[in-house]
């Protein structure tokens, strides 16, 4: 453990903590704890800046609301969380993430939404031995770039691709299909591991386009659907470029006519359904996460408690990743300085979780996960929402060998 008797500069160190119903401030005294034990420093790199602010914003609420939960404690300690802004960008990520290891001191990281901020944090963390609990989905970091200092309590690109190309084969069309994505890590991977995949499967492909991330107009892309005809779209886009493509996607008489595929982002059920309407209704997704999924009840109601809407997947994600970390502290009697010990008794037994019960891989620490297939449908009261039609149970990344 690190030696913690320096005084702090507390006066300019406050922590806001902001929504889900928690205090404003974390106390900036530390509490004398019966047992001796300083408490514990919870870094978090997320985006609350630039394209993906909104799911920043809800993957702290999420976090936020687990240690409300928890009486900002966790296995006798008592939890210190900071915030730090990505802004979605790797450069700013691995700014903030050393000062968070070098000048906060902090115990644990946690966060992310970009792939490419995941993937700039890897050697950070991992030089610095500073366990991690990474929320952003890259194919790699379960592969090449796995680390012993990571752990994963979401899925990967792939996991959604995969599951996304096996349920639009079965079930929707085997040609006559065309992609569409933004142009970033996230984008290439999700519209790449579903075209393998469809591929593989016998499925023909057509057009693949692509636009940049944060782009305002779709016109001319959602000309060329138009124009092409194809028997379903599979796309991929989050966040504010999510919500923008789908208005633009019922503008251009484009919803209802064509089936729309893709990942769970692209549908979010806080961030992009109430902001686009019934422009989404019937369209499909891979997810590992829905409201309708029997293990987001409790979270569900938690949250919708704390005045907030339904939740989507950041905010299940925030709220996933502070369970994980509060199981392996219990099991490791809140001492996190062996984290081979502390890791291992993470992989013993699964974590019960918004998400369900989750198995860690011991070869990359990635989760594995039940992937559902959702449509969104019209609620009773006529909102949308993510309802599971099917499960894809304990989905696998191929990991280090892939």
């Amino acid at each position: 453990m690190r030696d913690d008797a320096q005084p702090r500069l507390a006066a300019t160190r406050r922590r806001l903590l902001v929504g889900a119903g928690v205090s404003t401030l974390l106390p900036l005294a530390r509490p004398v704890l019966s047992q001796g034990a300083r408490p514990l420093r919870i870094g978090m790199v997320t985006s609350l800046s630039g394209p993906f602010t909104a799911l920043g914003e809800s993957m702290r609420a999420g976090m936020q609301l687990l240690l409300s939960q928890s009486g900002n404690s966790m296995a006798g300690r008592s939890v210190e969380f900071l915030v730090e802004d990505d802004a979605a960008r790797p450069e700013d990520g691995v700014r903030k993430a050393r000062k968070l290891i070098g000048q906060d001191r902090v115990d644990v990281i946690c966060g992310v939404i970009s792939s490419g901020v995941a993937l700039a944090l890897r050697d950070v963390v991992t030089e610095a031995k500073v366990p991690t609990f990474l929320l952003g989905s890259a194919n790699d970091l379960a592969r090449k770039a796995a680390s012993p200092y990571i752990v994963r309590p979401t899925k990967t690109n792939w996991m959604l691709g995969h599951t996304a190309a096996r349920w639009a084969y079965d079930k929707v069309s085997k040609a006559r299909v065309l992609t569409v994505g933004s142009d970033y890590a996230a984008g290439r991977e999700y519209v790449g591991d579903f075209v393998q995949t469809f591929q593989q499967l016998g499925g023909r492909l057509g057009r693949q386009l692509w636009t940049p991330l944060g782009s305002a107009d779709f016109g001319p892309l959602l000309t060329t659907i138009a124009s092409e005809r194809p028997d379903m779209v599979f796309g991929f886009f989050a966040g504010s470029d999510a919500v923008r493509f789908l208005r633009q996607w019922k503008e251009y008489r484009l919803a209802g006519r064509i089936p729309l595929v893709g990942p769970g982002a692209f549908f979010d059920q806080e961030d992009v359904l109430p902001a686009v309407g019934d422009a989404a209704l019937g369209a499909v997704n891979a997810f590992n996460q829905s409201p309708t999924a029997p293990a987001s009840a409790n979270f569900n109601r938690a949250y919708m408690a704390a005045g907030k809407p339904l939740p989507g997947e950041f905010s299940t994600n925030g709220y996933v990743c502070g369970q994980t970390i509060k199981a392996v502290l219990e099991r490791v009697e809140g001492d996190l300085s062996d984290w081979e010990k502390a890791r291992a008794a993470l992989f013993a037994e699964p974590v019960d979780t918004a998400f369900g019960r989750i198995p860690f891989d011991p070869r990359n620490g990635q989760a594995i996960l039940d992937i559902h297939v959702n449509e969104v449908r019209r609620s009773a009261d006529g909102k949308m929402i993510n309802t599971v039609v099917h499960t894809y149970e304990s989905v696998r990344d191929p990991g280090p060998d892939a």
